[in-house]
């Protein structure tokens, strides 16, 4: 099994520029940052698995949008003993993940889309299916269908592990006016979870998307992340908020909320913010683990 590198604190700083540059998603910047994000939440949700959950030694685990490999890198790390498929929709992470888990014959890697109809999972297969941060991928109405196709996958009495993530609040005006305006664009294109309010409001339909699934959960848990300068979560943050920033842009140009020039100058001031001495944030995080029928 190959190491991961640690990723430098030299990161590209675009909003010192004075045009923004595009980012490249499928690049090894990106993976060093996937890791680096990897170790923040490691950190945060106390391992790659809840406190408590018991599973057995040879369980079949599935990471949905499993990038490349860092969950399972971490997990197989925990528990090498565990059986692990981990699924993208990105050929260039299937492979990324292939080289780092390279030397671990437990581990299956393969490209899925959850909103491709063609794609398919395996029924009554896994004893865990883990899933994060969907929100930015799956829209509302999808998420329902997604999920029910996940725990068709599922043997009975396996375990949901779902981590989701609200917008942050911080004291940047232009990251609070970047932010108001983004939710204005998921929300104009139909993509929220909540239809008034500041928030993007995936949190709070976790548990009802899963009870009306026939769902037990088993454990629901709240974290909240310092993101403020000088704190160890503030660089994956910063990188964090640079990916978002741009993956989100269309939704905001394309609903006419902003143009993209508009946009661009906006998101390099508060990205400016975020990087000063005084900049203060906190991101509140929900984890819950369900029982599936």
């Amino acid at each position: 099994m190959s190491t991961y590198n640690q990723p430098s604190n030299n990161d590209e700083h675009p909003a010192t520029n004075t045009t923004w540059q595009p980012y490249d998603w499928e690049s090894t910047q990106e993976v060093s940052r996937l890791l680096e994000r990897e170790r923040v939440l490691n950190e945060a949700l106390q391992g790659p698995l809840p406190p408590g959950l018991d599973l057995p030694a040879e369980a079949h685990v599935l990471h949905m949008a499993c990038g490349p490999g860092t969950w399972l890198y971490l997990l197989s790390l925990h528990a090498p003993s565990l059986r692990m498929t981990g699924i993208d929709k990105s050929p260039y992470y299937v492979q990324c993940a292939r080289h780092y888990l390279a030397g671990l014959d437990t581990v299956t890697l393969q490209v899925h889309d959850l909103g491709n109809e063609d794609d398919f999972l395996p029924t009554g297969t896994f004893d865990l299916v883990h899933l994060r941060f969907l929100a930015p991928e799956v829209p509302h109405y999808v998420l329902p269908e997604a999920v029910e196709e996940l725990l068709t996958s599922c043997k009975h009495g396996a375990h949901l592990y779902w981590t989701e993530c609200e917008f942050p609040t911080t004291n940047s005006t232009a990251c609070e006016q970047l932010l108001s305006y983004i939710l204005q664009g998921i929300k104009a294109q139909g993509r929220g979870y909540a239809l008034g309010g500041t928030t993007l409001g995936i949190t709070a339909c976790m548990g009802p998307l899963l009870r009306e699934a026939r769902c037990r959960l088993t454990q629901d848990r709240a974290h909240v992340l310092d993101i403020s300068a000088g704190m160890p979560a503030h660089h994956a943050f910063v990188q964090q908020a640079r990916v978002l920033i741009e993956q989100l842009r269309p939704l905001v140009v394309e609903a006419g909320v902003l143009g993209g020039q508009v946009y661009d100058a906006l998101a390099m001031q508060a990205l400016e913010q975020m990087r000063q001495a005084h900049f203060c944030g906190a991101l509140f995080l929900r984890s819950v683990v369900a029982v599936v029928p």
